[in-house]
């Protein structure tokens, strides 16, 4: 019969590149893709019965490890009992428990609300509409965010603008709303960079007596700037840069779509600035890596300058899976997971073992600004082209998945990111390899 799946290709490869559109890809390199079939901790599994350490946590979401029976028992029972009712008019048990959970992690309860959405960019735009609206409740109207220079906070067009230092969205510029980029000094093991550090701090008073009264609110990643090319900055900066905000009542919004969840040695990054933020971010890890979720966390000042008898005062935002009972089953599973597995503690072993292997790397000719936080080490190779399209980074990719490891550089940037059930064996694995494909 014409069309029938007997005349497809039988390879996934194959029958892929016939029907399928891949995120962040030029298909016109045609370089070939990895046909993945299954997956047990921190080993993914090919067609061919291949294995490949998962150096990245599948894109930074999978905490503890492929396949756990917890994360699937609770979706299971949750499908059986409630698989989904609209958010707007309606509410549920997971949802709830979910928003308390997250609240008494973020030593929060009492003093901020819950706002459901689907993935990372959503969370951000729920922010920024939120800190937007905030002002436009009061009488006031501020369009203008501020961010850090090389900012990533998502695809969606408000995450676009506030992340168009990026450099991934040139192709939208004429879509983008303005925005204020801030200097931001880098670190890297060895190299403080206090003297940028005083020197930022200045350059961003001065404008903040110029620009403050325009200002809808700031917005960062905490600590570690992801896709941007894992660029570090100091924990006493940020608070500093925090502090000058808030004085002028201007919202503060923390994107911790990838820092959340232990990945940098703490529940969540803003715990170790000492600086509570206006908003916070949730996404990528907060079902385990297995369903789309996220939260937007938002203090009460925020919320109750929505509150009023005109839905115009309203947030008039939302999606139709928003606060889906099985995604907040599967987070509710993921939260009693870092509990019962002492996830902070593992994050604490991977730091160790990971710090071992950089200062090895360190003296290598060819690699330079070594950098740890948490359960993130990363690399610049050394004298070759920065940017997202350079090939350095890739070339090195593909060698260390011939040798049986997954990483996806930013550019010339290499970085580990793994699942915390990952054994020191399989990290000393990985490392290995990467001296061995550096030759």
């Amino acid at each position: 019969m014409k069309g029938s799946s007997s005349d497809l290709p039988s390879s996934l490869t194959a029958r892929d590149t016939a029907t399928i559109w891949h995120p962040f890809t030029q298909h016109g390199l045609g370089r070939p893709l990895l046909p993945i079939t299954g997956a047990e901790g921190a080993i993914l599994r090919d067609e061919t019965g291949r294995e490949y350490l998962d150096m990245i946590s599948s894109w930074w979401v999978n905490l503890h490890g492929h396949g756990r029976p917890e994360l699937a028992k609770a979706i299971s029972d949750q499908v059986l009992r409630l698989d989904h009712v609209q958010f707007a008019g309606a509410t549920h048990e997971p949802a709830i428990q979910l928003a308390e959970r997250l609240l008494e992690k973020a030593v929060l309860m009492g003093n901020a609300r819950v706002f459901y959405s689907d993935n990372g960019s959503t969370a951000v735009e729920s922010a920024l509409k939120i800190a937007h609206q905030h002002w436009v409740n009061r009488g006031t109207s501020r369009r203008l965010f501020a961010t850090l220079r090389g900012a990533y906070h998502g695809d969606t067009v408000g995450a676009m603008s506030v992340g168009r230092s990026s450099g991934f969205f040139d192709a939208f510029g004429g879509l983008l709303f303005e925005t204020v980029t801030l200097p931001v000094p880098l670190i890297w093991k060895g190299f403080a960079n206090e003297e940028r550090e005083r020197a930022a701090l200045t350059e961003i008073a001065a404008l903040l007596e110029s620009e403050g009264k325009s200002l809808a609110g700031l917005i960062v990643e905490p600590l570690v700037q992801g896709a941007g090319g894992m660029r570090f900055h100091s924990a006493g900066f940020l608070s500093a840069l925090c502090v000058m905000f808030r004085e002028r009542g201007i919202p503060v919004i923390f994107d911790e779509v990838m820092t959340g969840f232990g990945r940098t040695g703490s529940f969540f990054a803003y715990q170790q600035t000492g600086f509570v933020p206006d908003l916070i971010c949730l996404s990528k890890g907060i079902t385990g890596g297995i369903l789309p979720l996220a939260v937007t966390i938002a203090s009460n000042d925020l919320f109750d300058s929505f509150l009023g008898n005109d839905f115009s005062r309203a947030l008039a935002h939302g999606h139709s899976y928003t606060a889906n009972p099985v995604a907040c089953a599967a987070a509710l599973a993921s939260l009693d997971l870092h509990e019962s597995t002492g996830s902070l503690a593992q994050v604490a072993r991977i730091n160790r073992c990971m710090d071992r292997h950089l200062e090895l790397l360190a003296s290598h000719p060819k690699i330079e600004k070594t950098r740890l936080l948490g359960g993130i080490a990363a690399f610049d190779l050394a004298g070759m082209a920065s940017g997202y399209s350079a090939g350095s980074g890739r070339e090195l990719a593909m060698a260390l998945q011939e040798q049986g490891v997954l990483l996806r550089p930013v550019g010339n940037v290499i970085y580990l990111m793994p699942p915390y059930c990952i054994t020191d064996d399989q990290i000393d694995r990985a490392f290995e390899a990467i001296l061995s494909c550096l030759g």
